[in-house]
């Protein structure tokens, strides 16, 4: 406290800055309009209120804060952030959407979505299809947005097909590529894990209850119907076996009523 102090301007008025944003959240702003707004009222204050130059604070902005104040802990605490500290991120689902962009326009993916569309042929199928894929896509890629990215833009056409909401697709690509990503232990999220707390993935795996439970409930769920939301509201479960037969020959009736009229 006595380190912070020392190099900065601590007064409880500058707890507006975050009130402002909670408030903006509050009032539903869009995400981007509410983060440029904090990103200026944190610009302002740095050059109004901590002394700071508009130069320092643009490069803080860039490449992040930089202090040797003396404390260790003080150092470890603010040393950190810029645009530069996400780029990693960014650059992950960047190359991630160019590869989809990719599959897509080659016909690639439509030859892969072809094939595995071949055994899942009911909506509800489907969605246990998605889980499952977007899990092997970790194992595959070890990065969890490209888990996600892919198999979404693989499946997106076909949920639109069987008349599925596109939440259904939203929570698959989450059970299946979020939510086991950490249990991969070559993954970048199973990597952050073991750099920071010194702990691998085979060490946390068995207490990970939350991490390898959910794609198992996602599945049965999906395979059991519990939760599968239509994107017609009329239509809240898939046809029979009968009522298939029954379409058939009413569309076979149709058209050989019509050949025998030509």
């Amino acid at each position: 406290m006595s380190s912070l102090q020392e190099n900065f301007v601590i007064s409880p008025w500058l707890l507006l800055i975050p009130l402002a944003i909670i408030m903006l959240v509050f009032l539903k702003m869009p995400a981007l309009p509410a983060l440029t707004v904090g990103v200026v009222l944190g610009f302002v204050v740095e050059i109004t209120v901590q002394g700071g130059e508009i130069s320092e604070a643009v490069k803080v902005l860039q490449s992040g804060f930089s202090i040797e104040s003396g404390n260790e802990i003080v150092d470890q605490l603010l040393n950190q952030g810029g645009l530069e500290a996400m780029l990693y991120t960014v650059s992950l689902a960047m190359v991630a959407m160019i590869f989809g962009g990719l599959m897509e326009s080659t016909g690639m993916l439509h030859v892969i979505v072809q094939q595995i569309l071949k055994i899942a042929r009911t909506a509800r199928s489907l969605c246990a299809t998605t889980v499952v894929s977007s899990f092997f896509t970790n194992v595959i890629t070890a990065e969890q947005y490209i888990s996600i990215i892919i198999p979404g833009r693989m499946y997106s056409q076909a949920y639109k097909d069987k008349n599925l909401h596109p939440k259904n697709l939203s929570r698959a690509l989450e059970d299946g590529g979020t939510i086991t990503s950490p249990m991969v232990p070559w993954s970048t999220d199973a990597i952050f894990v073991l750099n920071t707390l010194g702990v691998s993935a085979w060490a946390y795996a068995p207490y990970a209850v939350l991490n390898y439970s959910v794609p198992i409930i996602s599945i049965i769920f999906s395979l059991v119907g519990f939760s599968v939301v239509y994107q017609n509201r009329n239509e809240s479960r898939e046809p029979s076996g009968s009522e298939k037969m029954k379409e058939n020959q009413q569309e076979e009736g149709d058209i050989k009523e019509k050949l025998s009229k030509y």
